[in-house]
């Protein structure tokens, strides 16, 4: 694969003032530093760095800035970019000077393969708990991604840092306890209850009331009786002697 090149420019006029009359032309601020040299304020065009940065390796990728005016190539990575919070563009850049024989640390995704039994065959839910690792290696020899098989796994099961492949061209520095995948069982749906189940019926009146309340009117209906039989005996004439 033919390895990237982007052309740069020496930048002179620093600050915010000059940053801003860059991005105006389509050009963003940025900077390259390390192996032990002082740092260098550049210019570069944004959309080159963003088909880096969208690439399969994304910002572990290395490639050459070419600085003109110099006719000097440098192998760099992306070490830091920014990007406007509003527009979404990228604003500025940080490269840092990469040496191909030196080993390097850089984290790397790690990808899955498959479907697992427990999503499958139970309807389990796949989760995704560490989705890099960090590791150790040559420039050159940085994996895109790091690939581990998950059809196996049932409901409960999990996979963990030591389960991934193990390679001679990196070295893998993440604990290896760690936790990448878990299957984990479905979640559970929650049955409606119809409002007549819902609201709870008010109590009954107690049956001791009911009957108390109905022998007094009958009590009372008793006493009304008997004071009309009363008065109507009052007014019968009395018989005559």
């Amino acid at each position: 694969m033919k390895e990237r090149v982007v052309e740069v420019k020496s930048r002179g006029g620093l600050g915010k003032n000059a940053s801003r009359r860059l991005r105006g032309e389509g050009q963003i601020p940025a900077i390259v530093y390390g192996a032990r040299k002082e740092p260098v304020p550049i210019v570069v065009d944004p959309k080159k760095i963003l088909e880096i940065i969208h690439s399969e390796s994304g910002v572990n990728t290395i490639f050459q800035l070419s600085l003109a005016e110099k006719e000097t190539r440098r192998h760099v990575m992306i070490k830091e970019y920014q990007v406007d919070p509003v527009k979404g563009s990228l604003i500025h850049a940080d490269f840092v000077r990469i040496q191909m024989d030196e080993v390097i640390e850089v984290d790397v995704p790690v990808q899955v393969t498959g479907e697992a039994a427990g999503v499958k065959l139970d309807g389990g839910i796949l989760e995704h708990v560490t989705r890099q690792v960090r590791v150790s290696c040559l420039p050159g020899d940085i994996p895109e991604h790091i690939t581990i098989e998950v059809t196996p796994l049932k409901i409960g099961d999990a996979l963990r840092v030591s389960d991934l492949p193990k390679s001679d061209r990196y070295r893998i520095l993440t604990e290896t306890d760690q936790t990448l995948v878990v299957v984990s069982p479905p979640a559970k749906e929650e049955i409606a209850v119809p409002a007549a189940e819902a609201a709870p019926a008010a109590p009954a009146e107690p049956e001791v009331i009911k009957k108390g309340k109905a022998a007094e009117e009958e009590a009372a209906g008793e006493a009304e009786d008997a004071e009309a039989s009363k008065k109507k005996e009052a007014k019968k004439p009395e018989p005559k002697k």
